[in-house]
């Protein structure tokens, strides 16, 4: 069980200190390059999935209620039948990053997003601005699908 928990709750805490920082930064400071790659940029997202339903918040974050509890029961089930560490890591990263950003639409109305990559080589990546919840949360679901089909080897 704590293989679960344990990642979800430093995805939870780093999460939250850093949209702490990053929505301190005057506006101005935005955008702010990290490298060549890599730049931070604040965008309030009230949607979800690349700001779908933006225009209806509360659908927004009744869909993400609801996949936020059917992840936990899901992230519950691993840990109770004792899945492999991988697999419960993998489903710690996600229930911590679904529950960053959905405490977060419920304290602000929406989700701050920060970390924007202008030059990545998948074009995909240069549409979105992300959080670190948001890479826990593919980190977590590639990682549990791996474990998974590795256990049916």
């Amino acid at each position: 069980m704590w293989k679960t928990i344990v990642p979800a709750a430093a995805v939870l805490a780093a999460e939250a200190v850093i949209r702490r920082k990053i929505n301190a930064l005057p506006a101005e400071t935005f955008p702010l390059r990290i490298g060549q790659r890599v730049q931070l940029r604040r965008a309030h997202n009230r949607g979800l999935l690349c700001s779908k339903f933006a225009r209806k918040p509360r659908a927004a974050a009744a869909l993400q209620t609801a996949s936020a509890a059917a992840l936990a029961a899901v992230a519950a089930v691993c840990a109770c039948r004792r899945g492999g560490t991988a697999l419960q890591i993998g489903m710690g990263l996600m229930l911590g990053g679904a529950l960053a950003n959905l405490i977060e639409r419920w304290a602000r109305g929406s989700v701050t997003d920060y970390v924007y990559l202008p030059r990545a080589v998948i074009p995909f990546f240069r549409r979105i601005i992300w959080n670190a919840a948001d890479l826990s949360i593919l980190t977590g679901c590639t990682t549990a699908v791996i474990a998974l089909l590795c256990e049916e080897l």
